[in-house]
């Protein structure tokens, strides 16, 4: 009698530890599937998406903003052409020209830079898609939207 208790107890064990296996299996199965995300192991959709091309303008007047700029949003989704100066430094507030239409992409550069204020130009034969001039508000918008970037 006390053997049959024993081989009991050895099978539940067993059952136990092999049901364990099954879903620790399983569950890795489905962390490395993509199906279940673990909290720390979140992607930024991001990534996986294109750079988009910017020119960065300066168009206030301070002293190398557009570089400064350009090293700032450096480790965003975002490659920098061209960095110029306006030559009427006259805007107060920054502003994005599209001149390659695409509204998915512009929603994309407004949520990465904080920029909201944007204009068309469309140009055939643009070497970036978006112009970023950057106005005197640019360091209230960057400190907004949690930024770093100031003057």
């Amino acid at each position: 009698m006390m053997e049959q208790t024993e081989t009991k107890r050895k099978n539940i064990l067993l059952w136990v530890l092999f049901g364990l296996l099954v879903v620790t299996a399983v569950l890795v199965t489905l962390i490395n599937f993509g199906i279940i995300r673990i909290k720390g192991d979140r992607q930024d959709p991001e990534a996986s998406l294109p750079a988009i091309k910017v020119i960065v303008a300066n168009g206030c007047g301070y002293e190398n903003l557009a570089t400064e700029y350009s090293t700032f949003i450096g480790d965003l989704n975002i490659d920098v052409v061209r960095r110029i100066d306006m030559p009427n430094p006259i805007y107060d507030q920054s502003i994005i020209v599209m001149q390659i239409e695409d509204e998915q992409d512009l929603m994309r550069l407004k949520k990465m830079t904080g920029i909201q204020l944007h204009t068309v130009a469309i140009k055939e034969d643009a070497d970036a898609q978006f112009i970023i001039i950057l106005g005197r508000d640019i360091s209230t918008i960057e400190k907004d939207k949690g930024g770093r970037f100031g003057r």
